[in-house]
């Protein structure tokens, strides 16, 4: 018994021992950039989301849900995404899922970039026809 627990002893002290790999020349040691405003981090999910926002553009909006609806499988907490996917709600009169997704988009958003998003819950209320909830949070909010 006495030997199995020096070997195990033994064999952790070993595995403590173990240095570190060194980078290459080649690789880079240089921390990542932070997010700035409205970036993704996921580049994949930033190309479906320039895609989404043309195809909105070129008033193809189902397909641009669909697409943001991807890059939201890829990056959930993206509140960008959340974000460009309630405006496109919106602009095809989809009040509640615009107003459910920008509600969304205040969870992940700074709060700075969080305006945009209460701008958006108010116009779906106001689509809906709940003008006072709208006013509300316009006042709340500061949003002109």
């Amino acid at each position: 018994m006495a030997r199995l627990t020096v070997f195990f002893i033994f064999l952790f002290s070993a595995g403590c021992a173990v240095k570190a790999p060194v980078p290459s020349e080649g690789q880079s040691t240089a921390t990542p950039k932070s997010e700035g405003f409205f970036e993704p981090a996921n580049t994949a999910s930033t190309n479906l989301i320039s895609n989404a926002r043309d195809m909105i553009a070129n008033d193809n909006v189902v397909d641009a849900i669909v697409l943001l609806e991807r890059a939201l499988r890829l990056d959930p907490q993206n509140g960008y995404t959340w974000l460009v996917l309630a405006e496109a709600e919106l602009s095809r009169m989809g009040f509640i899922r615009a107003e459910q997704f920008a509600r969304k988009a205040v969870l992940f958003l700074s709060k700075m970039d969080q305006i945009q998003a209460w701008r958006t819950i108010a116009n779906a209320l106001d689509g809906r026809g709940n003008k006072s909830a709208a006013r509300s949070i316009r006042e709340l909010h500061n949003i002109r």
